[in-house]
């Protein structure tokens, strides 16, 4: 470049810091040209400025003489506007977007002082988000929970909380004669997100277990609240529904998430800082990509950094194996059997040529845990495959919404789930008639067959999960 330079003599002057100015000086022009009375002009200067480079050394094809050396430089000049130009350009749309990932961001509360903040806009009726229904506890340890007597739609499904604060029938407290009460415990697989009340698993089991039964009343309560963990369950058992005077006790597990940090609890977001990129982290981040477009609050990972010093007891997997031994010593001492019921959202792993064999799963440490501290085993990974296979089916076809990355179950997945809990809990003796249950067992399994039928009728399924 130093050469170059000086051979191009006055026409290009001495001083890199006059070639930057006259750059930018038609970078301006150019810009300022930018109005819809004068697009003639800046098609004219375009055209002019950026006259490829071959139209130019055409002028002189009849020629065998060489190029002027000081064409060189305006050639050098072109090029750099260009780049500057681009780069400028790019800089602008960058911090286009970062504006715009940090307003979705901040529409995005995820730590407890924006959920005290929002205590004023609880909405009743119409759409909701989870931040119109649900409040700060009265317990500490429960962080936050359902707001009782309010009704609306929320993902695209109708929801009502009764008097107790649960997406659940009124019921008395005091349980009656004669009835047998399973509580549930879970998050939001368990509430039903984005799923119709009468076809969560929980309601599909209570009717099943009503409709063969043989003198017993059922009731399944469903104690489950979108973003809880295992800690915030244990704590769930032990100061609401015991209250109820539970029979037994289902839990729902989601081995993505119950490990992590449940919502509201992170630490603010730091939206005024040039120190990081909201959007580049937002794209990075896989939590973010499962809930951007409904802009709820997301999980946050079992990443320490995330949560405060007070909420450290919530995460880790240590927490999360001592509070499964802390539900089992509650129904231990009660003597009341628990089910440990894991979610799956995706088994193709395990399908197909080359599937990896169903030992190859990272879940099966928690479960054999969870077993030896004497809950029911109701996993339900080899129910789904089989279903899969036998209908051609892709694993997406069992989730709510699966082309906007949200991958809760839909009415097929629970009614699947709910027959496998149903068998497993009737085959180790967790129910009142489990020896009649037992002895007609194939004539239950048919009856589970028609509702899994229907349920997938209430799914509407797309073609494009269909192999």
């Amino acid at each position: 470049m130093g050469k170059n330079r000086k051979i191009t003599g006055s026409k290009v002057g001495n001083s890199g810091e006059v070639l930057l100015k006259g750059y930018w000086q038609r970078l301006t022009k150019m810009i300022l040209l930018v109005r819809l009375n004068d697009l003639s002009p800046l098609i004219q200067a375009t055209y002019t400025h950026m006259e490829p480079p071959d139209e130019k050394l055409s002028q002189t094809a009849g020629s065998n003489a060489p190029a002027p050396a000081h064409a060189a430089a305006p050639q050098r000049r072109l090029w750099l506007f260009r780049l500057s130009a681009a780069a400028l350009g790019l800089l602008l749309a960058f911090a286009a977007v970062e504006i715009a990932a940090r307003l979705v961001l901040a529409a995005r509360p995820n730590d407890i002082e924006t959920l005290r903040r929002f205590e004023h806009k609880k909405r009743e009726g119409g759409p909701m988000t989870l931040i119109n229904f649900v409040r700060i506890s009265d317990n500490p340890r429960l962080i936050f929970e359902l707001i009782p007597n309010l009704e609306g739609s929320f993902q695209g499904v109708p929801v009502k909380f009764n008097s107790s604060g649960r997406r659940d029938p009124e019921r008395p407290v005091t349980k009656p004669p004669g009835v047998f009460r399973i509580a549930a415990l879970g998050d939001s697989v368990l509430f039903g997100w984005g799923a119709p009340q009468e076809w969560r698993f929980t309601d599909l089991l209570e009717s099943f277990l009503n409709e063969t039964t043989t003198g017993t009343k059922f009731e399944v309560l469903n104690f489950g609240v979108p973003g809880y963990n295992t800690v915030m369950e244990a704590e769930m058992l032990r100061a609401r529904a015991l209250a109820w005077q539970p029979d037994a006790v289902l839990l729902s597990f989601i081995y993505d998430n119950d490990a992590a940090a449940p919502n509201f609890i992170s630490r603010p977001r730091p939206l005024f800082t040039l120190s990081r990129s909201c959007a580049l982290e937002a794209l990075l981040s896989e939590a973010a990509a499962r809930t951007r477009a409904d802009l709820e609050a997301g999980l946050q990972g079992t990443d320490p950094k995330n949560v405060p010093d007070e909420y450290q007891y919530l995460i880790g997997w240590d927490k999360t194996r001592a509070a499964l031994k802390d539900i089992s010593d509650i129904c231990a001492a009660r003597k009341m059997p628990r089910v440990f019921a894991p979610d799956y959202y995706n088994v193709e792993k395990w399908r197909g040529v080359g599937a990896a064999p169903l030992s190859d799963n990272p879940e099966n440490e928690i479960r054999d845990y969870a077993v030896s501290l004497g809950y029911i085993d109701a996993t339900p990974v080899k129910a789904l495959i089989e279903y899969l296979d036998t209908h051609n089916l892709h694993s997406k076809a069992l989730s709510v919404g699966p082309e906007r990355a949200d991958a809760h179950p839909n009415p097929l997945r629970h009614a699947i789930e709910a027959k496998v809990i149903c068998e497993r809990m009737a085959a180790n003796g967790a129910l009142p008639d489990a020896q009649a249950r037992a002895a007609r067992l194939p004539q239950d399994l048919a009856r589970w067959d028609e509702i899994i039928g229907r349920a997938r009728q209430a799914s509407n399924i797309s073609v494009k999960y269909v192999k």
